[in-house]
C-alpha cells in the first residue's frame, strides 16, 4: 500500500513523551525499505496537523502518516475529511492508548506499522461527526465517566504512569458518580431518564493475544452503539463498564442510532476519541464510508462484516 506512493508524515514531537522524534531514523529507514516516496515534517501545534492534511492531496500526497498517539490522527482524519477524503490515512503509533493502531490491527511500534501498512490493505471508516461541541471521532466519544476518566489520566499522569493512569482514573471516578437528568434523541425518538454517562461507540473491536475483546461496535455499518450507564453504585457501575469492554457483553448493552442527541442536567463533560473537548449538549451524526484508512492485513478476520455498503 506504499510502494511507489508519495506519502507525507505528520510527526507530533511530544507524543509519547517524545518517543515519535526518537523513532524518526527508524520510520525513515522503514519507510525507504518500503518503496515510499515520504516527506516527514514536524509539528509544532494541532493547527499544522490539520492544514497539513487538509492540503496534502493538493500537494501530490496519496497517503497522510499520523506519527502520534490517537489524538494525532483525530487532526490529522479531520484534515483529510475537510478535503474530502482524497488521501488516505495511515498510523505510526506513538502513545499511551493507540487505540486506533490496535483497532487497525497495526503493531505498536511505528517502523513495525510501516511494514504493516505496506502489506495492508484499504478500508473505508464511518466517522462520527460531532456538531456540538464542534469536531469528529473515529473511535468513541462520550459523556460523562469516560470523559472524567480521560481528563483524569492526562498528559502529565500518562507521561509518569503510563496506563496505569487510566486504571487509577477508573478506581477514583467510579467511587464519584451522581446522576444526572438526561433528555436522548436517537433518530428523532427522545427518552428522558436518569443517568451518570452516555457513550458512542464507532470502533472497538480488537485483538489482543489473540482473543478478540472491546466493544462489538462495527465502523462499517454506518450507525453508531449507544450505551447509557445508570446505576452511581461502585460495584454495579464497575461491572457495566467491564461488560462494555468485552465482545459479547457490550451486546446487550447497546442501542444503535444515525444520529444522537443529548442533553443532561447538570451538564456533563465530552470527549472525542479521549480528548475532553466541552460539555453537553452533545450533537453528532455518523458519516458512513467517509474516511480512507489503511489496515493491517488481518483487519477484522475474525469478524464475517467486512467494509461493504452500510445498511438502508
Amino acid at each position: 500500500m506504499l510502494e511507489g506512493r508519495r506519502v507525507l508524515v505528520v510527526l507530533n514531537p511530544v507524543s509519547g513523551g517524545g518517543a515519535a522524534s526518537e523513532a524518526e531514523e527508524s520510520v525513515r529507514v522503514a519507510l525507504e525499505t518500503a518503496g515510499a516516496r515520504a516527506e516527514i515534517r514536524h509539528t509544532t501545534d494541532s493547527d499544522d496537523t490539520r492544514t497539513w492534511a487538509r492540503g496534502a492531496a493538493d500537494e501530490g500526497f496519496e497517503v497522510v502518516l499520523a506519527f502520534g498517539g490517537d489524538g494525532t490522527a483525530n487532526e490529522v482524519a479531520r484534515g483529510l475529511l475537510d478535503a474530502g477524503g482524497r488521501a488516505e490515512l495511515g498510523v505510526l503509533p506513538v502513545g499511551t492508548g493507540n487505540g486506533l493502531a490496535r483497532v487497525l490491527a497495526l503493531p505498536i511500534d511505528p517502523a513495525k506499522a510501516v511494514a504493516a501498512l505496506a502489506a495492508g490493505r484499504t478500508v473505508d471508516l464511518d466517522v462520527v461527526e460531532v456538531l456540538a461541541p464542534e469536531g469528529i471521532a473515529l473511535l468513541f466519544l462520550g459523556a460523562g465517566l469516560d470523559a472524567d476518566i480521560n481528563r483524569d489520566a492526562n498528559a502529565a499522569a500518562k507521561a509518569r504512569f503510563g496506563f496505569l493512569a487510566y486504571v487509577w482514573a477508573v478506581l477514583r471516578r467510579l467511587t464519584r458518580l451522581r446522576g444526572h437528568r438526561i433528555e436522548l434523541t436517537l433518530d428523532g425518538a427522545t427518552s428522558h431518564l436518569s443517568a451518570h454517562t452516555v457513550t458512542l461507540f464507532n470502533a472497538g473491536r480488537l485483538v489482543l493475544g489473540g482473543v478478540p475483546v472491546g466493544p462489538d461496535a462495527d465502523p462499517h455499518d454506518g450507525r453508531v452503539d449507544v450505551a447509557v450507564l445508570r446505576s452511581p453504585d461502585f460495584w454495579r457501575a464497575a461491572a457495566a463498564v467491564a461488560r462494555l469492554v468485552t465482545r459479547t457483553g457490550s451486546r446487550r448493552q447497546f442501542e444503535r442510532a444515525r444520529e444522537v442527541r443529548l442533553d443532561a442536567i447538570p451538564p456533563l463533560p465530552v470527549h472525542f476519541d479521549g480528548d475532553v473537548v466541552g460539555t453537553t449538549p452533545l450533537v453528532a451524526r455518523v458519516l458512513p464510508a467517509a474516511l480512507r484508512v489503511i489496515a493491517g492485513a488481518r483487519y477484522l478476520q475474525e469478524s464475517p462484516a467486512k467494509h461493504g455498503t452500510p445498511p438502508p
